[in-house]
């Protein structure tokens, strides 16, 4: 019973996000996606760690949903491949290493449908720069995730690890 009043507060809490998100779109236009990855990658850098490093990303990545769970977010993703593709990682035309990841049960997109907002918006890219943020701490590697597919039941997202200059 608790339980069901907590995930309403949250649900009610991420309702209010979507619409101040879609209030914060009509002020700034084009410029909010980028203006709110970059205050979740501040959050993500700036989470508090326990564990050393880890420059392996695939080792990596386990590691930052452990930091996501303690702050709270069960934001579950794993790799994804499609069937012909020979390998999860792959390199880009500019010989940055990219993965693509599943996301799923996403309460960010469960408020965007209730609310009738769309997804891709600058409430996704929050949740991205908070997970790129969170990376970048945990392997000392820069990245953006992009969006290759935002649907009802999951999102594929292109994690591209940046070139460092």
């Amino acid at each position: 019973m608790a339980e069901n009043v907590e995930l309403e507060r949250v649900q009610g809490l991420m309702i209010f996000l979507a619409s101040a998100a879609n209030g914060l779109e009509n002020l700034l236009g084009s410029g909010a996606p980028s203006i709110t990855f970059r205050a979740g990658r501040s959050a993500g850098l700036k989470a508090a760690r326990d564990a050393p490093p880890e420059r392996d990303v695939d080792k990596a990545l386990p590691l930052v949903w452990n930091e996501m769970a303690k702050l709270g977010i069960r934001w579950a993703f794993e790799p994804y491949k499609k069937h012909a593709a020979a390998a999860h990682w792959t390199t880009n035309q500019a010989g940055e290493l990219r993965l693509q990841l599943v996301f799923r049960h996403c309460m960010v997109r469960s408020a965007l449908f209730r609310y009738g907002h769309p997804q891709r918006l600058s409430l996704c890219h929050m949740n991205h720069g908070l997970f790129c943020g969170l990376l970048e701490k945990i392997c000392g590697q820069r990245c953006r995730l992009d969006i290759d597919h935002a649907g009802e039941n999951a999102c594929i997202k292109t994690l591209t690890l940046e070139q460092k200059a």
